[in-house]
């Protein structure tokens, strides 16, 4: 079965930083204990701390797609919804160079 690996990340709006940055530690949280996902990263970057980045490990696609359903995945991404630019993170899909 081939992983399902992603890289996200968003800019927070000025005034919502350490909301999002513990709302972001709880889906982390909760995100760990699924079935299925073999790493979940959260980090803001060092040149831009209002940017959160994602690096995820899913076991297959399915298990990402499980994960989006959760209650606590859909409340997080209704929470971003005007708390950062574009009100969407920009997702990057990788596949591994030695598996």
């Amino acid at each position: 079965m081939k992983k399902f690996i992603l890289t996200a990340s968003f800019k927070t709006i000025p005034g919502f930083e350490e909301e999002l940055k513990q709302a972001t530690i709880a889906l982390a949280t909760e995100t760990r204990k699924e079935t299925g996902v073999e790493l979940f990263l959260i980090h803001t970057r060092d040149d831009s701390p209002q940017t959160i980045f994602f690096y995820e490990i899913y076991q297959s696609e399915e298990t990402f797609q499980l994960h989006k359903t959760y209650d606590y995945t859909e409340k997080y991404f209704e929470l971003l919804k005007g708390r950062i630019e574009n009100d969407k993170p920009e997702v990057v899909l990788l596949t591994a160079l030695d598996s």
